[in-house]
C-alpha cells in the first residue's frame, strides 16, 4: 500500500511546511576564484578558493579546517574576463533645448574592485570529491556599496551564461 509520506500509525514522515523553508536568502551561483584569508586571532594570511557565490556568503574550499562560528577577514577579486565581450543596454538623458531627451545604448559594464569583508563559517563539512575541507560562510560585516557590488556580479554573470547558452544553441 501507499502511505504517500505517512507511516501506517497515520504520522507523517515529512513535514511539506519544513521542505518549504528556505534559510537561503539570496541566489547562490555557482563560480571559482582564489580568496585570501586570515582567520581571527592568528597572524598570517592564506590562499583558499570560493565556489559558490551569493551576496550573503560564499562556500570556502581548503586544506585548514575550521570550527562552527570562526571568523575569518577575507580579500578577493571577483573574475571579469567575461566582461570584455559583453555589452548592456544603459538608458542615458541629455537635456536639449527641447528638453531632456533619453537614448538608449550599448556599454560595456564596469570591472569590480576588490573586495574585503569578514565572514563567519556556518556549516563545516568534508568535501570528499576534492577530498579537502568547504565551508559554507555567511558575510557579517557589509557595506550596502559591496553587497549591491556582489548582486551587479551575479546579475552579469547570469546574463553572460544566458547569452551564450542560447548561442551555443544556433
Amino acid at each position: 500500500m501507499f502511505l504517500f509520506g505517512k507511516k501506517k500509525g497515520g504520522k507523517r514522515l515529512y513535514n511539506p511546511a519544513k521542505l518549504a523553508e528556505q534559510k537561503r536568502t539570496s541566489y547562490r551561483m555557482p563560480v571559482s576564484f582564489e580568496v585570501i584569508y586570515i582567520l581571527e586571532g592568528r597572524a598570517g594570511r592564506r590562499t583558499a578558493r570560493a565556489i559558490d557565490l551569493s551576496s550573503g556568503g560564499l562556500r570556502l574550499i581548503c586544506d585548514e579546517d575550521f570550527l562552527r562560528e570562526s571568523l575569518l577577514d577575507l580579500s578577493f577579486k571577483l573574475p571579469e574576463e567575461f566582461l570584455e565581450d559583453m555589452t548592456v543596454e544603459k538608458e542615458i538623458t541629455e537635456i536639449t533645448p527641447f528638453g531632456p531627451r533619453t537614448e538608449t545604448v550599448r556599454v560595456q559594464p564596469p570591472g569590480f574592485g576588490q573586495f574585503a569583508m569578514q565572514a563567519k563559517i556556518l556549516s563545516p563539512f568534508f568535501d570528499k570529491a576534492d577530498k579537502r575541507f568547504a565551508f559554507g560562510m555567511s558575510f557579517t560585516e557589509i557595506e550596502d556599496e559591496m553587497r549591491e557590488e556582489l548582486q551587479r556580479f551575479i546579475h552579469l554573470w547570469q546574463l553572460n551564461f544566458i547569452r551564450n547558452r542560447r548561442s551555443d544553441l544556433d
